[in-house]
């Protein structure tokens, strides 16, 4: 059959499929470009964790970098030997001063606490300024069972706020004003302990001191 001769119906039937494969190739190739070219959420999901475990990975380093310095640090602390302690002065005994005793801090009768004044000494009994962790303890041992009136600590931070060293002479003042009613007795005890903060050696004290009781109602 001569081309040609194709009648029109023939011709429109076959532009409207030529049409049609047309839009469908151009519509597969846009679906296509589509999620080729698009952001798909469980990759970009992937990358986020990836980067998280990245960055919890150099936190974890540096924790760990960190704790192995303090383990070292610890390591050196522990490592001082005797021949060490021969050079170096440390306090080998803690004196509680005589100046210790009642003191009035509001001006109102009776004493408000003690004042406690201390002095660390080395083994040549000199007075050595040394940093460390102070404990006191005061006691109205007369009392049934014998009575806790305060307990006060100064951690090493903080101690040397409390050094007084003038007039040829050193010690911590540190003031313990009774943490609720004052004693019923005047011989307070005072107990005391100092943990050096270089050697971690421990030395303690025990005295007693009289305080001014309040006036009875």
């Amino acid at each position: 059959m001569d081309t040609a001769a194709t009648s029109p119906g023939a011709r429109s039937r076959w532009s409207g499929l030529a049409w049609g494969v047309m839009f469908a190739s151009g519509t597969a190739w846009l679906v296509t470009g589509c999620v080729a070219t698009g952001e798909d959420p469980v990759q970009r999901e992937l990358a986020d964790l990836r980067t998280r475990n990245q960055q919890q990975s150099q936190q974890l380093v540096a924790q760990q970098a960190t704790i192995a310095e303090l383990h070292s640090q610890l390591r050196v602390a522990r490592s001082i030997t005797e021949d060490d302690l021969r050079r170096v002065f440390y306090p080998e005994e803690i004196v509680i001063d005589r100046l210790t005793g009642g003191a009035n801090y509001d001006g109102q009768p009776g004493d408000d606490g003690v004042t406690v004044y201390l002095r660390p000494i080395d083994r040549d009994g000199d007075v050595v300024k040394v940093a460390g962790d102070i404990r006191i303890q005061l006691y109205d041992l007369a009392a049934p069972g014998g009575q806790l009136l305060g307990e006060y600590f100064i951690p090493v931070d903080e101690c040397g706020k409390y050094w007084h060293g003038k007039l040829l002479t050193g010690h911590y003042t540190i003031r313990c004003p009774w943490p609720a009613a004052p004693p019923a007795n005047p011989e307070v005890t005072v107990r005391v302990t100092f943990v050096d903060y270089l050697t971690k050696r421990v030395v303690s004290a025990q005295s007693v001191c009289r305080v001014q009781l309040p006036p009875s109602p």
